[in-house]
């Protein structure tokens, strides 16, 4: 099951955002920063924070922050976390935050860059299927 994140959720987003930072060598992640940035993430209306969830608590997250676009009018929103440990969840959390961006006019691009050799090749594949561009490294949504 997928559901809009609440500030009860942070402690778990925090232990899945730090075990997502394991991945990158020579990243020392601020636990502070980390836990600061997701509890405004899900305080704060602008942005995207939804989660997925099993009986044994949430196991899966999609982070999407808004803010100006540096080279064009309106906003952009990067997903700096995006994952799932139940098997169908990692698309409808993508289905939901594509949905979220879509009637926000304000968001002119939406999306991720892979950054990182862990991630699997059915990620891109399903989100160039949603509509999603691949330009680079990075996989945008022009809304």
């Amino acid at each position: 099951m997928i559901r809009p994140a609440t500030l009860h959720d942070v402690d778990a987003i925090f232990i899945i955002a730090l075990q997502e930072t394991s991945f990158y060598e020579g990243l020392h992640p601020d636990d502070e920063k980390i836990r600061d940035g997701i509890t405004k993430a899900i305080s704060t209306a602008k942005h995207f924070v939804w989660v997925s969830e099993n009986g044994d608590g949430v196991s899966g997250v999609l982070i999407g922050l808004t803010s100006r676009n540096l080279w064009a009018q309106r906003f952009n929103c990067i997903v700096p976390l995006w994952t799932s440990k139940i098997i169908g969840d990692g698309r409808k959390l993508l289905l939901a935050f594509k949905t979220w961006v879509q009637p926000r006019r304000a968001i002119r691009i939406a999306g991720f860059v892979c950054d990182s050799d862990h991630i699997d090749q059915r990620a891109f594949n399903l989100a160039e299927r949603m509509g999603f561009t691949r330009c680079g490294g990075a996989y945008l949504f022009y809304n």
